[in-house]
């Protein structure tokens, strides 16, 4: 049969999601195979491994491999597109209606949307700490689900959360119950008064259906993480639970639950939990100590709560069965050979290999209790073995085994048609967030095994141990009873069912003795294991507490929470099916290779502070039209020295545009007689100097060329005490700043400078004289309201400008001639206003320049050959990339070979929150610059994801006076992929042409992941 492999860019989807839509797929008829997944390793691995070849890619590709007949084919195809497109709408987006907000594309925008004061972070383990320190930032506390998230940054994100009085539930957490909301995987539990501090996910589940089981509720139980008890992470997040639950007036008694410890965290916990005046029990694993069954019963024993027993015998003498179980044909075969364990849940992995060790031996595993017994690659061994199906090795691109089981699946068939297997052990747990109905898939494996051992003439027992209540989904009685008929024996305690394991393959376990294993009341060191109300210890006491650190912990505790989610939608949908309002994260990886630098640069603490200043100083900045210069006298320019548009470039690199402006200049500027004469001039470069505008805080539209004897209009900022200029605007068409340098062209600037030039200064400064200077930031908000967007569309301001300057234009010490010839020019040209917009955009980013830590834009301006921009945390320095060419409108037979890539330092005012970021106010711009008025809308919505804030003064009516998107970040922008939008006229290709259409572009990737090592850089230095 025919293979199908492609790869897509850009197409993130969740794990969780793929796994269904390959499903899907396969389903499709004539489908031999197929598997829809992100290329990372693990996922190449299956994929070859089903004989696919698998072309090069990034591992943010989604991958789609189908096998089948050509009709198959295009029928899987057909199902990936509908299940991909039903997705992806769940959680909304650009195309949600007419004027509605895009999907939020970060947390902090998931949070901002519905006031969300938790939120559950479920992306891959590399891009985790963004969104986590997005809720931080916010003041609200975070559960991460994702794993593969390095140590260092688990701490810092938790010191973070300390100072900010909110907790970091995780990395690696997979469950919490908050004010009897489910997160992650968790099960259904009857609300009660005993608190929950976990640092491990089934360990707390387990101990959750347990309770439940014995008819105690939970109040809350709140998740670490894994590590959260590591010598290296220090228990911070598990002090701040243990605080908030001992403040919590729901909350009882608490229990704390964890993987095996670091010894001397754990002592300095016990002494800070002694001083909290609840009782506080330890049901921490570990060698000498009780198992969680045990921990439970003591804890249940210490309430005066008990368990009743079941008519059964149990599998030893005089042994008393007080936990649930389900025998299944099984329950008295005995196996000939090793145990083999195979798990999704971590912690119930540790316990049965904890427990197994004391009457095995050696039990080799993926997470092994001392090093030396860790398992090779292939996870083989003929020996005893336990594997966590769910550790983080083995779930980088997949999705948990919890939901998707076709790893273990496989391992069991694997398992069955070993001779060297004996018995096999399994976990099954239910709840929210997993697996919908898991025991049926399970129950067939088990069936299966069974049978190919039978064949090979040996008994195999099976041994599941059931984690789930009664109000779980799937039901625990069902899918107990379904295990039982495939013939496993299922019992609800993990500890019980590890020891029947163990019976079963001869071993004597009952009756129960003491130490690791105890699961009698009364067995093992109650006091020091279980740690009632022990008297504080003789070891250090932990670092001091303030209320502060927990006050917003005990917020959350005590509301009914809304959540913001980013990552597998699973999890936003468990939340909806239990009421929970959700804002859900529609989450991209970021632009590739930038893991590292995110993670420091988010991590600044100087960073949102800065940011913030930014914002203001950008919002605040003014912008007065105070004068009218020659640009000798207002930039100190010398003959010979030309100002252009973008960032510095070499008249050899210079595109054709630029190339033909500056020939022009050089015409004007009677530096050369014909254009060969300058071109020749300009090549030599003796006596020449090229430089960017912006190095003068100037700046040029398209070519930007400003050459000594032009006339600049000059702009104050007093509120920073800075200043700009720009060239004034010549029209459409045929122009220098488009490149052309005809005789027509220089006629027209030489006019400029004697005439208009002149006149405009006479008139600016009769205009300071009599009322003072042109408000052009006043303008700019006015004509917003008016359907002009300040970059490709200024007939209102242009109007409004001309109406400021009129009346002293008219009284002009000129003829009536070129008076009337410069009314007639300024008023014809649509643009009149854009060279004063540009300039009052300067001073607004110019405010914002310098600012340390901060990672807002103050520069995009573009060469025709390179797009540069700057960064107001990292100075002067350019980050620049090849210059896009639009894509748009074209001015009669022109086409899109005929124009010349990005030009223009007029991204300015896209740098300053308008024209592009503010289409949505001149919807009418689609005309001139292509797409549709939904399109404009969008634009503007989609650049609130990459801003830092709004302008208070620049408005949008359509989206409710809306303040525009101001403060360009470059984190968003590379955490999103979302690249600013700019719209822009189009110069030809070759010198001398001119304008040839206008569109739209956007800057290249690489400015922006440049700038982010960059400030990356200047945070560790």
């Amino acid at each position: 049969m025919p293979d199908h492999v492609e790869r897509r860019t850009g197409s993130y989807v969740d794990s969780v999601s793929l796994m269904q839509v390959s499903r899907a797929a396969a389903g499709a008829p004539g489908v031999d195979a197929a598997q829809v997944a992100m290329a990372t390793e693990l996922n190449l691995d299956v994929i070859r491994g089903m004989g696919f070849d698998v072309p090069e890619g990034s591992p943010n590709d989604l991958l789609v491999a189908v096998r089948g007949s050509d009709e198959g084919i295009a029928a899987a195809l057909a199902v990936v597109a509908e299940e991909l497109t039903r997705r992806r709408g769940a959680t909304g987006g650009l195309g949600a209606g007419l004027g509605a907000a895009p999907a939020p594309r970060t947390t902090a925008a998931a949070i901002t949307a519905v006031g969300a004061d938790l939120a559950l972070v479920s992306v891959p383990g590399a891009h985790a700490v963004a969104e986590a320190l997005d809720a931080i930032t916010a003041g609200v506390s975070v559960m991460v689900f994702s794993d593969n998230v390095p140590v260092e940054d688990e701490v810092a994100l938790k010191d973070a959360a300390a100072r900010a009085g909110v907790l970091v539930m995780g990395p690696d957490c997979g469950t919490a119950v908050v004010g009897g909301v489910a997160l992650g995987f968790a099960n259904v539990v009857q609300p009660g008064s005993v608190g929950i501090v976990a640092a491990s996910g089934t360990g707390a589940q387990q101990v959750m259906a347990l309770l439940d089981a014995a008819g105690v509720g939970v109040s809350h139980c709140l998740g670490v993480g894994g590590r959260d008890l590591s010598s290296a992470v220090g228990g911070r997040s598990t002090r701040q639970a243990l605080g908030a639950l001992a403040a919590d007036p729901v909350t009882e008694r608490i229990v704390v639950v964890s993987k095996p410890p670091a010894p001397e965290v754990l002592a300095e916990l016990e002494s800070y939990a002694a001083g909290l005046g609840k009782p506080v029990q330890w049901a921490t694993l570990g060698a000498g100590r009780p198992d969680l069954t045990a921990a439970v019963e003591a804890l249940l024993a210490a309430a005066g709560t008990g368990v009743g027993a079941d008519d059964g015998a149990g599998d030893g003498p005089g042994a008393q069965r007080v936990w649930p179980e389900w025998a299944g044909a099984s329950s008295d075969e005995i196996g000939e050979g090793s145990l083999r364990g195979l798990f999704c849940g971590g912690t119930l992995a540790d316990e049965a290999m904890l427990i197994a060790a004391e009457y095995l031996g050696d039990v080799r595993s993926n997470i092994p209790l001392r090093p030396n017994l860790a398992l090779g690659p292939g996870l083989r061994d003929s020996g005893h073995v336990v594997i966590d199906f769910g550790d983080d090795s083995m779930t980088q691109g997949r999705a948990h085994p919890m939901i998707d089981p076709s790893l273990r699946l496989e391992r069991i068939a694997v398992e069955a048609a070993d001779p060297t297997c004996g018995v096999l052990l399994l976990d099954l747990v239910l709840g929210h967030g997993a697996h919908p109905d898991p025991a049926p898939e399970l129950a067939a494996a088990i069936t299966a095994a069974r049978e190919t051992a039978a064949a090979a003439g040996r008994d195999l027992p099976v041994v599941v141990s059931l984690t789930g209540t009664s109000g779980d989904p799937p039901g625990l009685e069902r899918s107990a009873e379904t295990l039982a008929d495939a013939g496993a024996t299922v019992l609800l305690s993990n500890a019980d069912a590890t020891r029947h394991a163990i019976h079963l393959l001869g071993r004597r376990t009952w009756p129960l003795e003491s130490g690791t294993g105890g699961t009698a009341y009364g067995s093992g060191d109650a006091r020091t294991a279980v740690g009632t109300d022990a008297a504080p210890r003789s070891h250090p006491q932990p670092p001091p507490q303030s209320r502060e650190q927990f006050v917003g912990v005990q917020t959350l505790l005590s509301s009914e929470i809304v959540v913001a989610t980013a990552g597998a939608g699973l999890f936003a949908d468990s939340l909806r099916a239990q009421a929970v309002s959700v804002s859900e994260v529609d989450w991209q990886p970021p632009m590739p290779g930038t893991e590292r630098d995110l993670a420091v640069v988010l991590a600044d603490d100087r960073r949102a502070a800065a940011n913030a200043e930014a914002l203001r100083r950008m919002t605040a900045a003014g912008a007065d039209l105070v004068d009218v210069r020659p640009a000798r006298d207002a930039l100190g320019l010398e003959v010979g020295t030309f100002l252009h548009a973008g960032p510095p470039i070499e008249f050899a690199r210079a595109s054709g545009p630029l190339k033909g402006a500056l020939m022009g200049a050089m015409l004007l500027e009677g530096l050369a007689d014909t254009a060969e004469e300058a071109e020749a001039k300009l090549e030599k470069g003796d006596g020449i100097t090229l430089e960017p505008c912006h190095h003068r805080d100037a700046v040029g539209p398209m070519a930007g060329v400003i050459s000594p004897s032009m006339w600049v209009y000059e702009l104050r900022d007093e509120v920073h005490d800075n200043t700009s200029w720009c060239s004034l605007n010549e029209g459409l068409g045929k122009v220098l700043r488009y490149g052309a340098y005809g005789p027509e062209v220089i006629e027209r600037l030489r006019w400029m400078n004697a005439v208009l030039g002149p006149i405009l200064q006479q008139a600016v400064r009769a205009r300071v004289d009599a009322s003072g200077p042109v408000d052009v930031k006043a303008i700019i908000a006015q004509m917003l309201q008016m359907g002009d967007e300040g970059h490709n569309r200024n007939r209102a301001g242009s109007l409004m400008l001309l109406r400021e300057l009129l009346p002293t234009m008219i009284t002009a010490d000129a003829s009536s001639t070129d008076i009337a010839e410069a009314v007639r020019f300024s008023g014809a040209n649509e643009h009149f206003f854009l060279n004063l917009g540009m300039p009052a955009c300067k001073l607004s980013t110019l405010a914002a320049h310098g600012i340390p830590g901060s990672s807002v834009v103050t520069t995009m301006a573009r060469n025709g050959t390179d797009f540069g921009i700057r960064v107001s945390g990292t100075g002067d320095a350019w980050f620049t990339g090849p210059a896009n060419t639009p894509e748009g409108l074209f001015l009669g037979s022109y086409g899109p070979d005929d124009a010349n890539p990005d030009i223009g330092d007029s991204a300015i005012t896209e740098t300053a929150g308008i024209g592009g970021f503010a289409m949505a106010a001149a919807p009418a711009i689609v005309k001139f610059v292509g797409g549709d008025v939904p399109f404009a809308l969008r634009a503007t919505q989609t650049m609130y994801a990459i801003t830092v804030g709004e302008h208070t003064a620049h408005q949008v009516p359509i989206l409710e006076f809306r303040g525009t998107p101001t403060g360009i970040d470059v984190t968003a922008v590379v955490r999103t992929g979302i690249l600013p939008q700019i719209n822009t006229g189009m110069a030809g290709r070759v010198a001398g042409t001119g304008q040839v259409g206008a569109g739209l572009v956007t800057p290249p990737a690489e400015c922006f992941t440049a700038a982010l090592a960059a400030l990356a850089e200047a945070t560790h230095g």
